[in-house]
């Protein structure tokens, strides 16, 4: 031991620790936000502490006294501990999110502490009032400037913490602030002591305080993988510094089960993966699913990488036989700024077959970014509220009454009309809206300017008896519903009985009772109800008569069905049939041709629909096929 007190342990120790948590970040999986960047600055100012006062030490009992190496290297232990301080002040500045008005207050006041205790350190240590070595090698220090600064920084942070320890999670808080408080208390049991050994090494605690509580991201021991929010972290970083990643996908049906499964199949899994590319990391993201993300500079012979990976999985596949979806595409600037890989993912599980290896494309990636151009518009749509909003509009379908063998009947169909993808049609839209519940405010607008429509054409003297807006079954949910519809034919000055609304039968046996129910309040104003794409599923017939629609619609299915043959014919007549008797009417959708006519007609129906009446054309069109009042 030394004059000052001191061995070499403490900072042996800091060192030790530094270079441990320096390995660990470079092995283990860890957040690389902007608070990581500050983490490893404190790591560096840790090491550079530690060196400094052990090569200070060390220079001490040197003779002749090499003065100006020790007062360098003592200043520069000094330095770095005061830098370190303001640091974990700064830190938890950013992990508090407080305002910016805020964080430039707090900012200057320590950066000024900093300054203020450097700056005071080095004029007393050069004015000879602070700290001094003479020529015999006796060291002189008062040491009351790192004290007052360790202090104030200490009561800054403590502040910190007290102050806004709402915005924090009481677990972090509690750590964080005990932490320091250990600190403190050694801090002064060392100074008690008149010891100096483990004043770097304290400086370490809570760097390692923070690794655990905030950046440290364990693997699964099972799969190896590690969790969502660092899969963005990867992507984030792989885009900023414009690195092309591969990105694997797998989704088992069964994987959100997964510790249900075998000790061999985890094996398998996990051995599939390890084993696939160079320095690849495995995440869990998007409900269980698994994202192999790997660098294409890491692994330049990727397409023989692919092909091996495929046949090693197919051949997984028929061992366990659990049905998959295997995505693999290239990192996408647009997807990556965005940070909608899990929103892509589901795009493409949607249009791929099971048990499918199944490479991106550039289309792929084209019609996905198209339908999120479409939902941002929806999104406006539906934030604006505008029901003359020009970007929705309204094309319609004659219907022919086959008993007066006129059009006075037709159905409303949507289309958008976007400035960066033209026209867009419904099978993109109507899915998406439904989705993520912006089809109403749609429907709303098809059916504010129907109604318009309707004014203008019975004002012009055409005979109009009714026009059909389509609306989603989850749309009677809203409890405005029949308010809204009432609100918007009544603003347009028409009766009720010239709408109808066609719902598409629900699957869901919940949806009968609010589906009845709305049906009955609006048909008491007149309002009629078609049951649309009759054929398209596993219809209930007993349920679809409980409900009292007006009309329904066949599906064009049933129309081809009725023309294969006779069985299939009789079947589809049987239908139609029992709905005239039950005073339902019948309109078949999709007649294309005569013989699709004669055989429809003949299958007792009333309303015909299709291209060989017209294509859907712009609503404004329609009295090109009405007929005006005599």
């Amino acid at each position: 031991m030394s004059q000052t007190g001191y061995t070499p342990v403490g900072d042996v120790l800091s060192l030790a620790l530094s270079v441990l948590l320096v390995v660990l970040i470079n092995t283990a999986y860890v957040t690389k936000k902007k608070t990581f960047r500050i983490f490893q600055i404190m790591l560096v100012m840790e090491m550079v502490a530690a060196i400094s006062d052990m090569i200070y030490h060390m220079l001490l009992p040197v003779y002749p006294i090499p003065r100006v190496p020790i007062y360098l290297f003592r200043a520069l232990q000094h330095t770095a501990l005061y830098l370190l301080m303001w640091l974990f002040f700064y830190y938890l500045q950013e992990i508090l999110h407080l305002p910016k008005k805020t964080r430039r207050h707090y900012f200057s006041i320590s950066g000024v502490a900093v300054l203020i205790a450097i700056g005071t350190d080095a004029f007393l240590t050069l004015s000879g009032k602070g700290f001094l070595v003479d020529a015999s090698g006796i060291i002189k220090e008062s040491g009351w400037v790192f004290a007052v600064s360790y202090a104030f920084f200490i009561f800054l942070i403590f502040f910190l913490l007290i102050r806004y320890r709402a915005r924090m999670v009481p677990q972090i808080f509690r750590g964080l602030f005990l932490t320091f408080l250990f600190c403190l208390i050694i801090h002064g049991i060392q100074g008690l002591n008149h010891q100096s050994s483990f004043t770097t090494a304290i400086y370490i605690l809570p760097i390692i305080a923070l690794m655990y509580l905030l950046h440290s991201n364990p693997y699964e021991m099972t799969t190896g993988a590690v969790n969502e929010e660092s899969f963005q972290d990867t992507i984030a970083e792989a885009y900023k510094k414009k690195q092309k990643l591969m990105l694997m996908f797998l989704h088992l049906l069964d994987f959100e089960s997964y510790n249900s499964f075998t000790e061999d199949l985890q094996f398998e899994i996990f051995r599939f993966f390890t084993g696939i590319v160079k320095k690849g990391t495995l995440f869990r993201v998007a409900g269980g699913r698994l994202a192999l993300v790997f660098r294409e500079s890491d692994n330049p012979e990727m397409m023989v990488t692919s092909k091996r990976v495929e046949d090693d999985f197919y051949t997984l596949y028929e061992r366990y036989q659990i049905p998959f979806k295997v995505v693999i595409m290239e990192s996408d600037d647009d997807i990556s700024e965005n940070a909608d890989y899990n929103k892509f993912l589901l795009f493409m599980e949607e249009r791929i077959p099971l048990n499918t290896y199944y490479h991106v494309t550039g289309e792929d990636k084209a019609l996905f970014k198209q339908q999120e151009m479409i939902l941002t518009e929806l999104e406006d749509i539906a934030e604006k509220g505008d029901l003359e909003d020009p970007r929705v509009l309204v094309y319609c379908q004659p219907v022919y009454h086959v008993r007066t063998q006129m059009y006075d009947t037709a159905e409303a169909l949507m289309r958008l009309d976007l400035p960066a993808l033209g026209l867009v049609y419904p099978d993109q839209v109507v899915p998406l809206a439904e989705e993520n519940r912006l089809i109403h405010p749609l429907s709303l607008i098809i059916l504010n300017k129907t109604c318009r429509e309707i004014r203008r054409l019975q004002e012009e003297g055409f005979i109009v008896s009714r026009i059909s807006v389509n609306f989603a079954v989850q749309e009677l949910y809203d409890r405005h519903f029949c308010e809204d519809i009432l609100k918007i034919i009544r603003q347009n000055n028409i009766d009720c009985e010239k709408i109808a609304i066609e719902l598409t039968e629900s699957q869901n046996t919940a949806d009968f009772e609010i589906v009845k129910s709305r049906i009955e309040e609006l048909q008491q104003h007149g309002i009629k109800f078609y049951l649309d794409d009759f054929g398209t599923g596993y219809s209930n017939v007993e349920r679809i008569m409980e409900l009292p629609f007006d009309i329904i619609k066949f599906d064009r299915s049933l129309v081809i069905e009725s023309s294969k043959n006779e069985h299939s014919a009789y079947m589809v007549n049987t239908f139609a049939d029992m709905f005239r008797h039950l005073d339902y009417r019948v309109l078949y959708e999709g007649v294309e041709d005569d013989n699709d006519e004669e055989r429809c007609i003949r299958m007792y129906a009333q309303y015909l629909q299709g291209f060989k009446y017209s294509r859907p054309i712009a609503i404004e069109r329609l009295r090109e096929f009405l007929t005006k009042a005599a």
